[in-house]
């Protein structure tokens, strides 16, 4: 009877392999039910091979399965074919192709995918129907940050305080994510190299089991790389190596980042200046100053991080510019004095007075501009002066 059981198994498996051009399960009446009652997810295309849009999406499906469908993984991405298997996709409500539909563990009544089709909203989709189902997460999180071989562990209930201080490189993860898997154990290394430094903390977050987080940062790939320094979002890494990790932490880590004259002098190592009370009117001094007033638990703010920190990389040879940021909840006094009423708040000052105030988000190319266009005026007045000096000698000559 086991014998039987194996067999039966073996064949079962044998169906649901994808071919070796394919990443994508293919799905039939005898695999189905087995697969929903073993694996812990399931999400599945249903399709018919005629349909113009299913074809077209076919590539992403593909990529999303060399994600997900690894040897070890308890999740799949499979595919059903209903020109073959008609009577199944009438049992599961397909009226139109291509539908996705994830399945949870044991559950035949699904969720149903209406997103846009691109790798970034459905991998998150694919965290965000998983943690719907999982119970009891709050009890086995604490709100203590564990630190094991140099690793910080940090979930919903740490994270906050612990990146509210200090230098950090996070890794956000999904543990069915082929890519996460390739690149947790060079993360490992990296935590260890690193573990007794007193000005960085290596960490990483587990998005299945803390999707607040992943969600407040905005998170739509794995694995992801984020350089956070006092709660603030300053860079994004890309790497795959330990030698390229550790090239990219020698470029950011910084002993000291809040130094006025570092800054004033063009003497730092980061694009973006952090002000404080202390500092705040020693940093004005500069021609041009343009600060970004944020708070670390604003979502638009954690957007604007990326693009604020390419603006300070933009203008951090030009010494006519300072590049700058607020943080509203450490530094409350000077949001007040500034009438700071929404966030984020991005102000441009030119000597010690307000020239441009915009609220939320804008384009790089316009803040680009907007800076230009104040060096521009900046560089002309003297011009101007200079012809205004010629006409008057002239008129004296006469």
């Amino acid at each position: 009877m086991i014998l039987r059981s194996i067999n039966f198994y073996l064949l079962l498996l044998f169906y649901f392999v994808a071919p070796e051009d394919n990443f994508v399960y293919e799905y039939n009446p005898s695999n189905f039910k087995y697969q929903i009652e073993e694996m812990d997810g399931n999400f599945i295309m249903f399709y018919a091979p005629w349909c113009r849009h299913c074809t077209e999406f076919h590539p992403t499906w593909s990529e999303l399965a060399e994600l997900v469908n690894t040897k070890d993984s308890k999740f799949a991405i499979a595919q059903i074919d209903c020109t073959l298997h008609a009577k199944l996709c009438h049992d599961n409500d397909i009226t139109g192709y291509p539908t996705l539909l994830y399945f949870h563990k044991n559950t035949f009544t699904p969720v149903e995918y209406k997103g846009t089709r691109d790798l970034p909203s459905l991998t998150l989709f694919l965290s965000e129907v998983f943690t719907m189902k999982t119970e009891g997460r709050e009890d086995k999180q604490t709100s203590e940050v564990k630190v094991y071989s140099g690793m910080a562990y940090l979930n919903d209930l740490n994270i906050e305080k612990s990146l509210s201080k200090g230098q950090h490189f996070v890794m956000f993860y999904a543990p069915w994510c082929k890519s996460s898997q390739k690149l947790a154990p060079i993360w490992a290394q990296l935590a260890v190299h690193y573990a007794h430094n007193d000005y960085l903390q290596i960490g990483k977050v587990n998005c299945m089991d803390s999707d607040i987080t992943c969600k407040n940062f905005d998170i739509k790939q794995y694995p992801y790389l984020m350089w956070i320094v006092n709660g603030r979002v300053m860079g994004i890494a890309e790497g795959d190596s330990l030698e390229n990790l550790k090239a990219y932490v020698d470029t950011m880590l910084l002993t000291e980042n809040h130094d006025p004259d570092k800054f004033m002098k063009k003497k730092k190592a980061l694009p973006v200046a952090r002000i404080s009370e202390e500092t705040f009117e020693t940093f004005l001094e500069k021609e041009l100053v343009f600060i970004n007033f944020f708070a670390p638990w604003c979502a638009h703010c954690m957007q604007l991080s990326p693009l604020w920190m390419k603006l300070g990389e933009k203008f951090q040879n030009e010494t006519r510019v300072l590049i700058a940021d607020v943080d509203c909840v450490q530094s409350k006094p000077i949001c007040e004095m500034e009438k700071i009423n929404g966030l984020p708040t991005l102000i441009l000052y030119k000597q010690k007075k307000i020239v441009s105030m915009e609220h939320g988000g804008q384009p790089l190319e316009s803040l680009i501009s907007l800076v230009t266009e104040h060096l521009e005026d900046t560089v002309k007045i003297p011009r101007i002066e200079e012809e205004d000096d010629d006409i008057l000698k002239t008129k004296d000559e006469l």
